[in-house]
């Protein structure tokens, strides 16, 4: 007969589920690897854990799209500030200075195209529905939250 082990297997469950490594939690509840295995196999915790990591990673990808849609807001305000100081350099200076506001446009154009695939902007700012585009392949960590998952 199997020995009768003291556990709180809703802990265990919990930890499970949450996204816990089992290797961390084999060691917190003293449990082997097969018998958390087993016990996550016949209570289908799997399927939950599954799920609430699906979950994390959709409520993660809402968070860096809203931090990543303020960033690129605050991003062309200030571009658009610039612009428009330099139209108005270029409507009140004497021409003399244009050599001076064309300078000034090429680094602000250099500083463009970098800051824009930086925010994750696509090159134009739109796609073809008129919506902005975001790379959430350059905003997001493959790791949940710095979780790492252990299946």
């Amino acid at each position: 007969m199997p020995k009768s082990l003291n556990i709180d297997w809703k802990a265990v469950e919990r930890d499970f589920v949450s996204g816990k490594t089992r290797s961390f939690i084999a060691s917190q509840y003293g449990l082997s690897l097969n018998t958390l295995d087993s016990r996550s196999r016949r209570c289908k915790w799997v399927a939950r854990k599954e799920a609430n990591i699906v979950q994390l990673k959709q409520k993660v990808d809402k968070q860096i799209v809203q931090t990543a849609t303020d960033k690129q807001a605050q991003y062309l305000t200030r571009i658009a500030n610039q612009v428009d100081h330099s139209l108005d350099v270029l409507e009140a200076e004497m021409p003399g200075s244009r050599k001076e506001l064309r300078e000034h446009i090429d680094v602000l154009e250099k500083v463009d195209r970098i800051a824009r695939p930086t925010l994750g902007l696509a090159s134009q700012n739109q796609g073809s529905n008129g919506k902005t585009i975001v790379n959430l392949a350059v905003l997001r960590n493959d790791t949940v939250a710095g979780q790492v998952i252990d299946s």
